[in-house]
């Protein structure tokens, strides 16, 4: 019975300092273009065009409308999804990733 116990101790701390060593090695993104990825890529595409129609561009306004836009999010008003999303942000991660965004080109007519 002993041995067993040691046996689960082990077997428990090798489990346990694996998924540390996972979390460890994990970074979060850093740059505009690695936060915009992480959080925007996904609905609004890859260069900010969009998904039409249920996901707008983020080429078609000027990076100032962007900026008060997330600021409107931040303080809790819009989409739950965006509301969230600008929360989980530091002030500095959101102007990264209006730096990026202002990198878009613009939409064509």
């Amino acid at each position: 019975m002993r041995y067993f116990i040691s046996v689960v101790g082990m077997v428990a701390l090798f489990i346990t300092s694996n998924a540390w060593a996972d979390t460890s090695t994990q970074t979060a993104p850093t740059t505009g273009k690695d936060l915009y990825k992480a959080h925007c890529a996904l609905c609004h595409g890859g260069k900010g065009q969009g998904v039409p129609p249920m996901f707008p561009g983020l080429n078609s306004k000027s990076v100032e409308v962007y900026a008060a836009m997330m600021q409107n999010y931040r303080a809790g008003n819009g989409h739950k999804v965006m509301v969230d999303m600008a929360k989980s942000l530091t002030e500095t991660q959101i102007q990264e990733l209006l730096a990026h965004i202002a990198t878009f080109p613009p939409k064509q007519p």
